[in-house]
């Protein structure tokens, strides 16, 4: 896992600038984990309104490249990003878009590696409805 902190150096070390926009893209998505690119833009916007969308696209496709980044569908047709991070499982709700980060219940490259596999990534999404929306009347759905 990289932290905020070790991003800097992070991107030096890959002969990659230090930017504001850098910077400022990735405090978004460490406050705001699973964020599609068009609300980390909006975001962005809020503090730098001169930002484009253009740069948001390439910092992100850079950031997931030196794996400081993950991107995951969350059971959409587009990307939500947040910090690289240990394995972990997302419970999405397909009803309310909440999602959830919960550990790998076993060690999922062990299991990979006894059957011969070395895994170079693991990406685990349950889809469901939470407690919160199967509660309500109108079945959780956004308005």
């Amino acid at each position: 896992m990289i932290d905020r902190a070790s991003m800097p150096a992070r991107l030096r070390a890959e002969g990659k600038r230090v930017t504001r926009e850098r910077e400022l893209l990735l405090d978004i998505i460490v406050a705001n984990p699973h964020l599609d690119a068009t609300e980390i833009f909006e975001r962005a916007r809020g503090v730098n309104p001169r930002i484009g969308l253009a740069t948001v696209y390439r910092t992100l496709r850079l950031l997931e490249t030196l794996a400081v980044i993950d991107s995951s569908g969350l059971g959409e047709d587009h990307s939500h990003y947040e910090m690289h991070q240990k394995d972990h499982v997302h419970l999405v709700c397909s009803e309310c878009g909440a999602v959830l980060d919960v550990p790998v219940p076993f060690d999922v490259r062990a299991f990979g590696r006894r059957r011969g596999f070395d895994a170079r990534l693991t990406r685990f999404e349950l889809v469901g409805v939470c407690d919160a929306c199967r509660a309500e009347p109108h079945g959780g759905r956004r308005p």
